[in-house]
């Protein structure tokens, strides 16, 4: 029988235009001396050995897969179709925003979508696969006989069940955690979460118990944040604290190439004697090209400060100059005012979100200030980014923003992963104690259940009289067991106890619990299930099926009752529901231990539209 302890941890931090992965091989003792592996060596990357893989797909005109990752920019496109950005379809309303305007990468579908994301993590799969065969020198143990963890981060934008569920079955349908009997694949933080344990855990800024912070991930299509406090700072084992709910905006780096080449096109269109000259998708080949990208992550540095940046056309002659067009001897004159016009409309949007945290802070009377904000993420990875942040914090009239640090994180386009890695390795060294130790619920949650009735406060209620104890209750009433806003202990489930009567003839131990979900303030949930307000989430079946009569309780019927005299039993058991940030998940749990009985115990029947409920 395997350990639980894995042989293989891989992380995998899927983005919108490139995807990073990290593997570790944890040693019995000392996890966290594990040396993290980083893969570079994606097909199609030549020599360049790039940190993470284009997330990038194009498909032959029969629907069948051509290449992927940088494969793409080598693949002869005639009749064939290029998809990126597949990811953010993920989520419905982005969908829906994108078919509004026109874009014409859009799926048609969520299916789509998700198709889309399984057929790029089935080759990001077998290529890890590999590559971990390869170097561990493990092919001839079997991959398939290892304990392997594959940890996935989801963005701060999908708020809902729905989308998590989605994302979890493109996992799923791509190969991860299936293929051995002791493969696990689970969704564990989200990006922002992630950077912000990659910064505790691997940062040179020496932290004190007390900071606060503000991890700011902002990578190809999501700006993802998290305000957090330093519990402990102790080596080697620190810990977070939520002090917000982690929030998010679909702001990255292709927004600012898109704003690139509509600012070219708009320019080129003025001159329609181009028009023969230039390649129709001129300025989708520069966007693409190795000297826009550097332009463009280099903006900002000192030794790249100049008044403009001449980048070649690619399929343009080299002896073409056109002064309307600023092209000269084959390439574009690009200002440096053209450059700053791309960055700082979405710069902006996200320092609004930033005060939006500055403005939580005052008003919940936080005493300590913000001492660092952390950028991660390939536009975190800006120098003009972070000098703009810096500035705008410097002067800003905003009580908590003037003492704010604005770093950088270490390896920022990877921190992601490494956090993912860093936050097992601890739980590994630690007994299970991860580094953020608590959160802040995203929405409440309750389970349905009776109360006895009370004509106070009981109108126009289902009531009915319980054939056991003859009490009258309420029925189909919510018991709000966390609240939006609530910290939530990581380590700690929300445990509800059911009291289920079963007579001695009953052979049935299953039982149904409703989760309902609600995203309103606190102060206005509803206090049942027919009110508005509340969607059912999921039912839980609770399986007990070989506990016996010896293992409950035995009562005897209220003597208020005809046949006073016969007995019946009592069966108690737990439902222990673990918050996690981007999921919720559930144990049964009976005679104090987590019960299993050799099937199923819980099963989760999600409902449509409560899981749509941002959470």
């Amino acid at each position: 029988m395997a350990s639980d302890r894995p042989d293989i941890l891989v992380a995998i931090d899927l983005g919108t235009t490139y995807t990073g992965v990290a593997w570790a091989r944890p040693p019995r003792n000392q996890a966290l001396q594990s040396p993290i592996q980083t893969i570079h060596n994606w097909p199609g990357s030549s020599t360049k050995n790039e940190q993470k893989v284009h997330t990038c797909l194009v498909y032959n005109d029969d629907g069948s897969l051509s290449s992927w990752g940088y494969q793409c920019e080598d693949d002869d496109l005639v009749e064939k179709r290029k998809q990126e950005f597949f990811k953010i379809f993920l989520d419905e309303q982005t969908l829906a925003d994108a078919h509004r305007q026109g874009i014409a990468q859009a799926p048609a579908s969520v299916q789509d979508a998700q198709k889309l994301i399984s057929d790029f993590l089935r080759e990001v799969y077998a290529h890890v696969k590999s590559t971990v065969e390869l170097h561990t020198g493990i092919g001839h143990v079997g991959w398939q006989a290892l304990v392997v963890e594959f940890i996935f981060s989801v963005p701060t934008t999908w708020r809902n069940q729905e989308i998590i569920n989605a994302f979890k079955k493109c996992i799923r349908d791509a190969g991860f955690g299936v293929e051995g009997q002791h493969h696990t694949a689970t969704v564990e933080l989200t990006e922002s979460e992630a950077a912000a344990v990659g910064t505790i855990k691997n940062s040179a800024v020496a932290f004190q118990t007390g900071d606060v912070f503000l991890s700011v991930d902002a990578g190809g299509g999501t700006t993802d944040l998290a305000l957090m406090q330093v519990v402990e700072a102790r080596d080697p084992f620190p810990s977070l604290a939520q002090l917000n709910q982690v929030d998010g905006i679909g702001i990255g780096s292709t927004l600012i190439d898109q704003a690139f080449v509509s600012m070219v096109n708009s320019r080129l269109s003025q001159f329609p004697d181009l028009a023969q000259t230039l390649p129709p998708d001129c300025a989708e080949r520069l966007v693409k090209s190795e000297r826009y990208r550097t332009t463009k992550h280099k903006f900002g540095e000192r030794v790249y400060q100049f008044n403009c940046y001449k980048l070649t056309l690619d399929g343009v002659p080299f002896n073409l100059s056109h002064s309307g067009a600023k092209i000269e001897l084959g390439r574009i004159v690009i200002s440096w005012e053209e450059m700053q016009s791309l960055f700082d409309p979405h710069i902006q949007s996200i320092m609004t979100k930033i005060h939006e945290q500055l403005d939580w802070m005052q008003k919940k009377g936080i005493t300590r200030p913000m001492n660092y904000m952390i950028l991660s993420g390939g536009l975190g990875s800006s120098k003009y980014v972070r000098d703009r942040i810096q500035h705008e914090m410097m002067t800003s009239s905003h009580p908590y923003a003037q003492q704010v640090k604005v770093l950088q994180a270490p390896d920022p386009q990877l921190v992601v992963v490494k956090g993912l890695l860093l936050d097992r390795l601890q739980k590994l060294d630690s007994g299970l104690t991860p580094v953020i130790v608590s959160r802040v619920a995203r929405a409440s949650y309750g389970v349905v259940c009776k109360t006895k009735y009370n004509p106070e406060i009981h109108f126009d209620e289902e009531i009915k009289t319980d054939p056991y104890d003859g009490e009258q209750y309420a029925m189909g009433q919510i018991d709000w067991v966390i609240r939006k806003g609530d910290p939530v202990s990581t380590n700690v489930p929300i445990t509800t106890t059911y009291t289920k009567k079963v007579d001695p003839k009953d052979p049935n131990r299953t039982w149904d619990s409703v989760v309902m979900i609600s995203d309103l303030d606190r102060d206005l949930l509803p206090h049942r299930a027919s009110q508005e307000g509340a969607k059912q989430l999921c039912v839980v079946k609770s399986d007990l099926t070989g506990v016996g009569h010896n293992e409950m309780t035995m009562k005897r019927k209220s003597k208020r009752l005809l046949f006073h005299g016969k007995k019946f039993y009592v069966c108690s058991f737990e439902v222990r529901a673990i918050v996690a940030p981007a999921e919720l998940r559930f144990e049964l749990w009976f005679a104090g231990q987590k019960f299993s009985g050799n099937h199923e115990p819980i099963k989760i029947t999600w409902d449509a539209a409560g899981s749509k409920v941002g959470g």
